[in-house]
């Protein structure tokens, strides 16, 4: 069985999305299928993934995460993994994810803007684009000269901006993986990064983040975080894997975003929590595709 790999596309996350293809592709090809990669920037691309009845979705950012795929593979009648248009919607444009949950989970105040305004929250806050990932232009801000520097910066190049409250504690991620029709709660990572916090170069540069798994997590944290994740998944459709990324603070629990196309390099989050709960990378490509065979092949 062929696999084709759906991967690179014109993102600012077009590098992650390389290396994340790259060990996918090493793991489909020990698992004994036939992977083949495809750049959704090819000039053929449309033609060639017509070929096939199923993809796996390795594009991070624009495109991959932000609906456009899903919804070009649901037109082409082809099957692939992670979840569909309208979740990817809901889930990479940040603002819409906050309106849509802000009144039934725990999350920082937000505020959109596309032009300078005064600071509506005390020093320190958060700076983020409305729509990207990977900690691309989020920064956070300590004074007025860091806000009309960094503000003008990502007004520039991503047009809407989020500002928003900058709640100080742990940072956490929390993984989900689908087995058998069953979302699965993986370990709880705690990043500690070396950095102020889980910027770009943090994630993706060995040794400058610890991702610690919390194995022993207390039953309170635990109960919340299945609160938020039975609602974030009884409001949207997710399908094969997805991560939260949050803030645990005393005893609560603040979500930041969801990623749908979650990192799958050698120092991404989800992978490190599956093997945490005993799955390797190979393991863990093999139950997403196990998800699809079955229905690929009928």
């Amino acid at each position: 069985m062929y696999i084709p790999i759906i991967t690179g596309g014109k993102s600012k996350e077009r590098e992650i999305a390389l290396t994340s293809a790259k060990n996918v592709f090493n793991s489909i090809n020990n698992l004994g299928y036939k992977p083949v990669i495809l750049d959704l920037i090819d000039d053929d691309f449309i033609n060639k993934i017509q070929n096939y009845k199923f993809a796996f979705n390795v594009v991070h950012g624009d495109y991959g995460e932000d609906g456009r795929l899903p919804s070009l593979l649901e037109i082409l009648g082809i099957d692939y993994t992670c979840s569909n248009p309208e979740t990817c919607v809901a889930t990479y444009d940040k603002f819409i994810f906050y309106n849509l949950f802000k009144n039934y989970i725990q999350m920082p105040q937000t505020t959109l803007t596309n032009k300078f305004i005064l600071p509506p929250f005390e020093y320190p806050f958060i700076i983020k684009p409305r729509k990207s990932g990977s900690s691309k232009g989020v920064y956070i801000i300590h004074n007025e000269n860091e806000y009309k520097f960094y503000l003008e910066k990502d007004l520039k190049e991503f047009q809407e901006v989020l500002v928003q409250e900058y709640i100080k504690g742990r940072e956490i991620t929390i993984s989900y993986i689908q087995k058998n029709e069953e979302f699965i709660l993986l370990p709880i990572l705690e990043i500690i990064p070396k950095k102020e916090f889980y910027d770009y170069e943090a994630k993706y540069t060995n040794g400058l983040t610890e991702l610690k798994p919390q194995l022993n997590s207390p039953e309170k944290i635990i109960q919340k975080i299945n609160e938020i994740g039975n609602h974030v998944m009884q409001t949207l459709t997710f399908k094969d894997m997805f991560r939260i990324d949050a803030i645990l603070k005393d005893d609560e629990v603040y979500v930041l975003e969801i990623n749908t196309v979650p990192g799958l390099t050698e120092l991404s989050d989800l992978p490190t929590s599956a093997l945490a709960a005993g799955i390797s990378f190979d393991e863990l490509i093999n139950i997403i595709i196990k998800n699809h065979v079955a229905r690929v092949a009928g």
